[in-house]
C-alpha cells in the first residue's frame, strides 16, 4: 500500500483548499483500504464537539451537521486518549454513540486514529466496514500515517484562515519581532511591482538603457536620503543606519557592474535589474542561517524599488499618506517601507515573511514599534479590522473582545511609564544597588549597529560580526576594504573595547562566491574550522584588524566555533605571525598593540576543556544561542521543535554556571553575547551566577541597565540557591519573575496571559 499512501499524501498536501483536501483523502482512503466508509471529524473546541467535516460512505447531508460532544462516543474517546482504537464490533463498545443523521446503521467494524499536530488534537480520522472484523496491523499503520499528514494540512489551513469566516475573531501566532503592544486598525499594503512577475525583454539600444539605469539610481538614492532625513528628524537617528545596506548596494560597483553587463548583453534596464537581483536573492535565500537569509529581502526590496521607477518613470513615486495611525500589514515588509510611513502614523507591524533578523524587525526595535513576523493568514480578510499586536509573545489578536482590549490598554499605559524609567538611566553607569559594577556591550555587525556614535549608553562592542562585508560582495574583500570597515567601527567607539569575531561562515552561512554543500551544515565546515583551512583568508583578516586598530588600541579578537585546543594554538600562531608582519611594516616610533585573544564558547566540548583552555586565551565569551541549541539538540528556527528550545533549561544553566566558575578560578574575563543577556529574567539569573559582562542588541541596552540598577547581587544569589535542585522547567523563571514584579517591572514579563 506504499504506492497508494504516497499518492494520497501528494494529492492532499498539494491542495490549496482544506475541504477539497479532506474530500479527496476520504475518497482515496476508502478505495485504497477497500473499506465501506471513511470519515473525518474535526474538533471544535469552542462548541465542545467533534463535527463531521468530510465522508465517503456516510450520508452526505450529515457533513457540517452531525456532531459528537467532546468525551462522548468512540470518536471522543480517541480524542481523549490520543491513540488509535481498532474494534471488530463498534456497537458493543460501551462508548458507542449512534448518529442517526449520518445513517451509519450498516457499519460494524471501526478503526479510528487521532489527528494530532504539535501535541494538539485537531480531529479524528475513521474508517468503517459493514462486516465484522479486526483491522490488520498494516491497515492501522496506514491510517495513522494519513492522520499525521492530514494534521499538518489542517493546521496550515487553520493558520491561513481557511476555516474562518471574515467575521472571525481570535488569535494568530507568529514570531516576536519587536517588543511592545499596539492597538489599531489594519492597513494592508501591496507592492506596485513584484519582482517575480516582471516579464524579461531585450532591446537593441544599450546606451539608452544605461541612461535609464543611471537616472533611476540617482532617483532611488535621493529617496533613501530623504527617508534617512525623516528618521533623523523623528529622533530615530539610530535607525538611519539600517538604510546603509541599501545605499551600499546602490553604490556597490560590482553589483551595478553586473546589471550593466546584462544590459550590454541586450536586456532592457528593468530586465537586467530583475535578473541580477534574482541571482543575489537565490544566493542569500538558500542560506540556512536566518540572520543572513534575511538579506535576500533587502535585495528584493531594492530591486522592486528600482523596477518601480523604471516601469513607472513618467509617473514618479507616490508618497504614502495616511489619515490616522495604523497597524502596517503586508506579505513582506521592508525597512524602506517602514521609513516611508510617518512615525506618528505607524503603531505596529505585521508581516507574513521575515524573522527577528530581518531589517524590518531591526528597524522596528530601534524605533520602538511593536512587530509580529511570520503570521500565516489571508491578509485580505484583515483590511481595516481592529488588531492587537503583541510583540512580546509574537501574537496577533483580531477583533479582540472587550475584556482583552481593556487588559492590553492597561499594559500599554504601563509600558509608557516603564519607557520613561528606562530612558532616565541612559547616561548612568550600570551597577547594582549593592554597588557591583556591570559592563553592558553591544552586539553589532548589521549596518544598523556599526555607526552608532560612541556614547555613555554602552561600554563598547562585545561582538562584531565580521562576515557581513564578505557577504555583500561577489569576491573576498581586499585587505584595504576590510581595514576601512573595521576602522570605522573602532573609531566610532574610540576609548571603548571592540571585540571582533573572526570570519564565521560555512555551510550554513555561505558566501555567494565560495559555495559549500553539506548534509548537516550546522555540524560542518564553518567558523574557525574553515578559516584555519584557508590561512590566506585568515591572515588577511587578522592583518586588516591589526592595521585598523593602529592608534586606537581598542581591539580584541574572538574565535568562533572552537571545538578543541589545537584550533586555538594554531590561531594564536597565526595571530603572532600577522602581528609581527604588520609591526615590521609600521614606522619604528609607532606601535601596533597586540590584541587580547578569546574564544566563543558555543560548542559543548569546550565545557570539558576549560582548565586546559585558560592558559591559551585571554578571555572567553558565551554564545548562549548556539550553546543551547547544541546542548538540547534543538533548532529553534524549526517550528516543530522551537517550543522545547529553552535557554533556562537546567542543563543549560548548569553549563553556564560551570563556565563562570572556571573563569573566576583561572582569572579569565567572561561575557555573555547571546540573547539571554538581553532578557530581563535571563540577566538576573546570570548576575546571580556571577556574570558581570553582557553583550546584546541595542534595543535591550536601556531596559537591562535599568534592571541592573534596581537589583542586588546578594539577593539574586540567595534566590538562585533556593532554586538549586529544582528540575521542573519554568520553576526558576517563576522565582526570578517574582523578583521583577516586586520592583514594579511585571510589564517585562511578556504581557498579559
Amino acid at each position: 500500500m506504499l504506492k497508494e499512501l504516497r499518492e494520497i499524501v501528494q494529492q492532499v498536501t498539494a491542495s490549496s483548499d482544506l475541504n477539497e483536501a479532506m474530500n479527496e483523502l476520504v475518497r482515496q482512503t476508502r478505495s485504497a483500504m477497500n473499506v465501506d466508509c471513511c470519515s473525518i471529524y474535526l474538533r471544535q473546541t469552542h462548541q465542545q464537539n467533534y463535527l463531521l467535516a468530510a465522508t465517503d460512505g456516510l450520508a452526505a447531508s450529515a457533513v457540517g451537521r452531525a456532531k459528537i460532544p467532546l468525551g462522548e462516543g468512540i470518536v471522543g474517546l480517541i480524542g481523549d486518549k490520543e491513540e488509535l482504537i481498532n474494534l471488530a464490533d463498534a456497537r458493543s463498545h460501551p462508548k458507542f454513540k449512534y448518529l442517526p443523521e449520518a445513517r451509519e446503521d450498516a457499519f460494524i467494524s471501526f478503526l479510528g486514529a487521532p489527528i494530532i499536530h504539535q501535541r494538539k488534537t485537531l480531529g479524528v480520522l475513521v474508517v468503517q466496514q459493514k462486516q465484522e472484523r479486526l483491522f490488520e496491523e498494516g491497515e492501522e499503520s496506514f491510517l495513522v500515517t494519513l492522520a499525521s499528514q492530514l494534521a499538518t494540512v489542517i493546521a496550515h489551513a487553520e493558520a491561513k484562515g481557511n476555516l474562518r469566516s471574515p467575521n472571525w475573531h481570535g488569535m494568530l501566532k507568529g514570531l516576536a519581532g519587536s517588543p511592545g503592544v499596539a492597538i489599531g486598525r489594519a492597513w494592508v499594503w501591496r507592492p506596485r511591482i513584484v519582482l517575480a512577475q516582471v516579464t524579461e525583454r531585450k532591446a537593441d539600444d544599450p546606451q539608452l538603457q544605461h541612461q535609464r539605469l543611471d537616472k533611476v539610481l540617482i532617483q532611488v538614492e535621493d529617496e533613501l536620503n530623504g527617508m534617512a532625513l525623516r528618521l533623523q528628524e523623528s529622533q530615530a537617528s539610530e535607525s538611519v543606519a539600517v538604510l546603509e545596506v541599501y545605499q551600499y548596494l546602490l553604490k556597490d560597483p560590482i553589483f551595478i557592474a553586473l546589471i550593466r553587463q546584462q544590459i550590454d548583453q541586450g536586456w532592457i534596464a528593468g530586465s537586467a535589474v530583475k535578473r541580477i537581483c534574482e541571482q543575489q536573492i537565490a544566493q542569500f535565500g538558500h542560506m540556512l542561517d536566518p540572520y543572513l537569509r534575511e538579506r535576500a529581502a533587502d535585495i528584493r526590496d531594492l530591486g522592486q524599488r528600482l523596477l518601480t521607477r523604471l516601469i513607472h518613470e513618467d509617473e514618479g513615486m507616490h508618497s504614502l499618506s495616511l489619515d490616522e495611525p495604523v497597524i502596517l500589514v503586508a506579505d513582506e515588509i521592508s525597512a524602506t517601507l517602514i521609513a516611508e510611513i510617518p512615525p506618528n502614523k505607524l503603531k505596529g507591524i505585521v508581516s507574513a515573511k521575515g524573522s527577528v533578523n530581518s531589517h524590518a524587525a531591526i528597524l522596528a526595535r530601534s524605533m520602538g514599534v511593536p512587530a509580529v513576523m511570520g503570521i500565516e493568514h489571508n491578509f485580505e480578510l484583515l483590511e481595516d479590522r481592529l488588531l492587537i499586536v503583541d510583540g512580546y509573545n509574537g501574537e496577533l489578536l483580531v477583533e479582540p473582545v472587550a475584556s482583552v482590549l481593556r487588559e492590553y490598554k492597561r499594559l500599554i499605559k504601563q509600558e509608557q511609564q516603564m519607557d520613561a524609567l528606562f530612558a532616565s538611566v541612559g547616561n548612568d553607569k550600570a551597577h547594582t544597588l549593592d554597588e557591583v559594577p556591570v559592563t553592558l556591550l553591544l552586539n553589532a555587525g548589521l549596518s544598523a549597529d556599526t555607526t552608532i556614535s560612541a556614547n555613555d549608553t554602552v561600554d563598547g562592542i562585545g561582538l562584531f560580526r565580521t562576515e557581513i562585508p564578505f557577504m555583500l560582495r561577489d569576491r573576498f574583500p581586499s585587505e584595504q576594504e576590510q581595514i576601512t570597515t573595521y576602522r570605522r567601527v573602532m573609531a566610532n567607539y574610540a576609548g571603548k573595547p571592540v571585540c571582533m569575531r573572526t570570519l564565521d561562515v560555512g555551510g550554513d552561512k555561505q558566501l555567494p562566491y565560495f559555495p559549500i554543500v553539506e548534509e548537516n551544515p550546522f555540524l560542518g565546515w564553518r567558523g574557525i574550522r574553515l578559516t584555519l583551512d584557508h590561512p590566506e583568508i585568515f591572515l588577511v583578516q587578522l592583518k586588516a584588524m591589526l592595521r585598523a586598530s593602529h592608534g586606537l588600541d581598542n581591539l580584541s579578537i574572538m574565535l568562533p566555533m572552537v571545538t578543541n585546543l589545537d584550533e586555538v594554538r594554531v590561531a594564536r600562531r597565526m595571530l603572532d605571525r600577522a602581528w609581527r608582519e604588520v609591526s615590521a611594516e609600521t614606522p619604528e616610533h609607532q606601535i601596533i598593540r597586540y590584541p587580547s585573544l578569546g574564544v566563543m564558547i558555543e560548542v559543548p566540548s569546550l565545557l570539558y576543556l576549560l582548565p586546559e583552555l585558560a592558559p591559551l586565551v585571554d578571555f572567553w565569551s558565551v554564545g548562549t544561542n548556539d550553546l543551547t541549541q547544541y546542548l538540547l539538540a534543538v533548532d529553534r528556527n524549526n517550528g516543530r521543535v522551537a517550543n522545547i528550545y529553552d535557554a533556562l533549561h537546567p542543563a543549560v544553566l548548569r553549563a553556564l554556571q560551570q563556565i563562570i566558575d572556571a573563569g573566576e578560578r583561572f582569572g579569565k574575563p567572561v561575557s555573555i553575547c547571546g540573547e539571554l543577556a538581553g532578557d530581563p529574567i535571563g540577566v538576573l539569573i546570570l548576575l546571580a551566577m556571577g556574570y558581570r559582562r553582557f553583550s546584546m542588541n541595542s534595543s535591550n541596552i536601556l531596559r537591562i541597565k535599568y534592571i541592573v540598577r534596581q537589583s542586588r547581587c546578594d539577593e539574586l544569589k540567595k534566590l538562585l540557591a533556593e532554586t538549586e535542585g529544582q528540575q521542573q522547567l519554568g520553576s526558576i523563571k517563576q522565582v526570578f519573575g517574582r523578583y521583577l514584579e516586586e520592583r514594579g517591572l511585571s510589564g517585562l514579563l511578556r504581557g498579559p496571559r
